[in-house]
């Protein structure tokens, strides 16, 4: 599985390479960035586990990308690859308020993206940037399996996961030079979901193991929101041409 897994993400980051730097010219960026996420899911379903009582999963994602060179600030195109898990978690209340127990629902996802970035340009030591992009993610795994145990109806299970999902980022930084072939920057971003990480169509006369009773499930529609702050650090391999 940790073959498939690498096999996969070296296919995705090829083809991010081959998108830019043949795309545009044979100087380009190139780094790694990682940092802290806050995700949230819009659950769309009538029961206790609606999306009022969501609470916020965080996780830590990172990514690794390649991005066009430009000399002259017109902006530029970029293409990464990363890991990132998507979720939220639930706070689980006992009757009497006794206790509480929160429990993590997560959706490990590698993610591919593409985008373009435009320099402010101000000409100062911090140079703010704007990015927005478009995201495709597939879905390697998740913690589903682990709230099987539990027997309720009301938990996700695995088989309604949509494993290929897309987005939109939108976002913004500040990039620093460290040296003229390498640059630092922070970054902040806005991932919405544009599909479902998971649909559950309704389910009519399932007996709760609970109370051995039949119960109607409505239609269960999941999507992620995902805000990221990250730092980064990228290398310039620039080629010069020589008459």
């Amino acid at each position: 599985m940790l073959k498939k897994k690498i096999s996969l993400l070296f296919v995705l980051l090829v083809s991010s390479l081959f998108f830019v730097n043949h795309g545009f010219s044979q100087s380009f960026w190139f780094g790694a960035k990682g940092g802290a996420a806050m995700n949230f899911q819009s659950w769309g379903d009538g029961s206790f586990s609606g999306s009022v009582n969501r609470d916020p999963l965080f996780s830590l994602n990172g990514d690794i990308f390649i991005e066009s060179y430009d000399e002259y600030k017109k902006g530029t195109l970029y293409a990464q690859v990363g890991y990132h898990t998507r979720g939220s978690s639930f706070r689980f209340f006992s009757f009497n308020n006794t206790f509480t127990e929160q429990q993590g629902f997560k959706f490990r996802n590698i993610v591919a993206e593409v985008g373009a970035k435009k320099t402010l340009n101000l000409g100062k030591e911090l140079e703010p940037y704007f990015i927005l992009g478009i995201r495709g993610e597939y879905t390697i795994g998740t913690n589903l399996d682990d709230y099987i145990n539990f027997g309720s109806l009301y938990y996700p299970v695995s088989e309604f996961v949509r494993k290929f999902n897309y987005g939109v980022t939108a976002g913004g930084g500040f990039e620093m030079k460290m040296s003229e072939l390498s640059n630092v920057f922070v970054e902040f971003s806005l991932q919405p979901d544009l599909s479902f990480q998971y649909e559950q169509q309704p389910l009519f006369n399932v007996i709760d193991p609970w109370t051995s009773q039949p119960v109607n499930l409505g239609l269960r529609q999941v999507r992620n929101l995902a805000i990221e702050l990250k730092i980064g650090v990228k290398f310039l391999r620039k080629v010069e041409y020589i008459d």
